[in-house]
């Protein structure tokens, strides 16, 4: 598909799993009620854990897809994710919209959105792994495998945000990326 119409910003949050992004975008919604967080649509459980999240069935995601229903899409760790076609609207009344989303699907969205401002949050690798094993949802070598995934360097044109202290000061980066007026995909 082409480019969308669009005077506001698109931000994709990426980053590798125990990094905080979820938290990031969170005190990031606290800090600028007017920035719209798009709710990711996923065929996970509600109860599985991890960010809040629209679930779907994998027959309701066809269905909704077929339907023209989301933005865009992507395949990761055996689930599917979508963001609402109703980020559009958002977009065109010059809002700023910020989702949580894949380093693999960049590519694809930016074909769409090319005005999208990539965020990718790093942390240290022994930082990482702490908040891992904190949260309990991986055994060791699946802990093993994010953590080797977590060392791919950020996407061409991506805003760097280290996430290794107070959540204040990393949204204070963030909006900082959001707010320059330079802004490259």
């Amino acid at each position: 598909m082409t480019g969308q119409p669009q005077s506001g910003q698109l931000v994709a949050v990426v980053g590798p799993s125990g990094v905080g992004k979820d938290t990031l975008i969170s005190a990031l919604a606290s800090a600028r009620p007017d920035i719209v967080i798009a709710q990711r649509i996923i065929t996970r459980a509600a109860d599985a854990g991890g960010e809040d999240h629209l679930a779907v069935s994998e027959a309701l995601f066809d269905a909704q897809l077929a339907m023209g229903r989301y933005a865009f899409h992507w395949g990761a760790h055996g689930l599917r994710y979508a963001i609402p076609a109703s980020i559009n609207a958002e977009l065109a009344q010059g809002r700023v919209v910020v989702f949580n989303g894949s380093r693999k699907a960049l590519p694809h969205i930016a074909e769409r959105y090319p005005q999208l401002l990539v965020l990718m949050v790093t942390a240290p690798p022994e930082m990482l792994e702490r908040r891992l094993r904190a949260r309990g949802r991986e055994n060791t070598r699946e802990i093993a495998a994010r953590l080797k995934r977590a060392e791919l360097s950020a996407p061409q044109g991506a805003q760097v945000i280290v996430n290794d202290g107070s959540v204040d000061v990393a949204v204070a980066r963030m909006l900082g990326a959001i707010s320059r007026p330079e802004r490259s995909a």
